[in-house]
Formats: structure tokens, sequence, C-alpha cells
């Protein structure tokens, strides 16, 4: 009968040793809101505090132009819609004015590489904010804004 009680105890315990692994292998293949939440959390801190957001041109003039840049970073709270406008001056050129206002808006946040998503090209590209590379940014964003008109 001791045998028997043995046998029976070993059975349970695996038995019991297999359910839980099981429940551990369900719960992996089926994450609860709360763990994919605290995925995006992590992985978002991750890749920094930089901040993501979109361009949008709002209005455009021969001398004034507006656009709206909706900018979100890892803190929700810290979310901003702005309505910037841009005066070219007399004579001057409002499309160039409106992307070295999004140029200056980029480099509160980057002075280095930060990627783009490209609407134009359909992908994201990795572009600089850095000094030096202003007249490549400058090219890019008028083609990306202004090169189908």
């Amino acid at each position: 009968m001791a045998s028997l009680n043995r046998n029976r105890q070993k059975r349970e315990e695996a038995e019991q040793a297999a359910a839980q692994e099981n429940a551990a292998a369900r719960a992996a293949e089926n994450p609860s809101a709360n763990d994919i939440a605290r995925a995006n959390i992590a992985f978002q801190e991750r890749r920094g505090r930089g901040t993501n957001g979109v361009f949008q041109i709002i209005s455009m003039g021969p001398r004034v132009a507006q656009y709206s840049f909706r900018g979100w970073t890892t803190d929700q709270r810290r979310s901003q819609n702005q309505l910037i406008e841009v005066d070219a001056g007399f004579g001057g050129n409002v499309q160039l004015a409106v992307v070295n206002s999004m140029i200056a808006l980029i480099r509160r946040y980057y002075q280095g590489d930060f990627n783009f998503d490209s609407q134009k090209l359909g992908r994201v590209v990795t572009l600089s904010a850095r000094l030096e590379d202003t007249k490549g940014l400058q090219n890019f964003l008028m083609n990306e804004f202004f090169g189908g008109r």
C-alpha cells in the first residue's frame, strides 16, 4: 500500500508540474493587456527619451504659412499640439522658411541622427539634425513637403 501511495503522489506531482508548465505556456502565447502595455513601455524606454510627431501644412501664402506639429514623447502627459506660423518676410522663400522652422523644432529634441517616417517615400529614413548636415536636411524636407507642387 505504501508503494501504491508513493506512486500516486509522484504521478500527482508530475501532473501538477505539467499543469503549471502548460499554464505558463498559455500565458506566454496570450499575453494580457497589461503585459502588452508593460512591454510597449519598456520598448519605448529602451528607444530613448526623444519625441515623435507629425508635421502637417495647414496653409501657405506667398509670404506667410502655418503648419501644425502634433508631438508626443514616452510620457503621454507631455503630448503637444502646436500651430506654428512662419513669416518668410518680404520677398522671402516661404517654403524654405517653413522647412527651417521645422528643422529648428526637430533640433529641440535631436542633435544627431533621428528617424523620419517619409509619407512620400513610404518608409522610415534616418536623417541627421547636425548643423553640418543642414543643407541635406533642408533638401530632403523641401522634397518631402513641396516636391510635388
